[in-house]
This record gives C-alpha cells, sequence and structure tokens, in this order.
C-alpha cells in the first residue's frame, strides 16, 4: 500500500487511488499529489490497524481501499441538525487536517469519555452516543443551544483537537 509523507505542512502522496477530502489535493505534479489546508493547517496520521471512523470534514486523505462505509451520527437522537458525517477505515492509514493540534486519549474498559462534537477528529470502538441535557420534544428538529456532547464508552481510542469559541 503506498504511503503518505507530512513535510512542511503538506501531505504527499504518489499514484494511486485515494479518498481525497474537501477541496483536496491542491497540486498535482508527475503522479504526486500535494494535500494540504490553510484553515486546518495540523496534519495527523491515524494509522488503521482496527476499524476506525473518521470525521469526513477533517479527513485531508487516505488510501481508497481502505474505505468501508459513510454513516451519519446523530448527536440529538432523531434529528440530522448538528449530526456528523464520518466515514468508516480499515487497514492502512488516514491524514486527518485540524485547525489545532491532535491529542490521543485511550477509555479503558467501561470507562467514558464526553468530547464536545466539534473537537472529534476520530475514534475506534463503539459508536458514541450524544448527550443534550433536558431535550424537549421540540429540540428533536429544532435543538436549542444547548452543551451537546459525544460520550465515548471503553475501550476506544479518540483523537480530539481544540473546541472552537
Amino acid at each position: 500500500m503506498a504511503e503518505a509523507v507530512i513535510e512542511s505542512g503538506f501531505a504527499l502522496v504518489g499514484e494511486g487511488k485515494w479518498l481525497f477530502g474537501k477541496s483536496q489535493p491542491v497540486a498535482e505534479m508527475g503522479g504526486k499529489s500535494y494535500c494540504s489546508s490553510s484553515s486546518r493547517p495540523f496534519l495527523t496520521r491515524v494509522d488503521l490497524g482496527e476499524k476506525v471512523s473518521v470525521v469526513i470534514d477533517k479527513l485531508l486523505v487516505a488510501p481508497l481501499s481502505a474505505k468501508k462505509k459513510r454513516r451519519l451520527i446523530r448527536i440529538v437522537p432523531f434529528s440530522f441538525k448538528n449530526a456528523i458525517p464520518v466515514y468508516e477505515l480499515e487497514i492502512g492509514w488516514a491524514i486527518m487536517a485540524t485547525a489545532s493540534r491532535v491529542k490521543k486519549i485511550v477509555v479503558e474498559e467501561g470507562g467514558t469519555l464526553a468530547v464536545r462534537p466539534e473537537a472529534v477528529v476520530a475514534w475506534t470502538g463503539n459508536r458514541p452516543t450524544g448527550f443534550c441535557p433536558r431535550l424537549r420534544l421540540r429540540d428533536l428538529l429544532l435543538p436549542r443551544k444547548a452543551r451537546l456532547m459525544l460520550n465515548f464508552h471503553g475501550p476506544a481510542i479518540v483523537w480530539i483537537e481544540g473546541s472552537r469559541d
């Protein structure tokens, strides 16, 4: 499987079939593709030894053969508002582009990690569950500005970035 090289804020990939993020690649020359994002300058390599779910908006490049399926993670049950589109990837690697540095957190068996939805980059393990305090029937269609969270239940590995103000 072809590899990617991270150099000077760019991910360089050779010839092959790639799963590119939005507006990628930014340049191509002689079978090489250069991928980078000015709004998300921090690049992180996630190795896919097992099934990993990655947030589509933060994916820069991955081998096309790693993609298994696309799914939608709903934070508020039965509502598409604030839902997060993800790819499930297996075997290989993925380069993620984020607005801040990425932290890898290991959640032990029986443990729970609560993360703001915009901070989630990728995870292994079971699908997270959404949490919205005092959910009203009206909020199913029009969620209010509540403190929405995703709960990851261990065992899992979760990659997060800094939250937006």
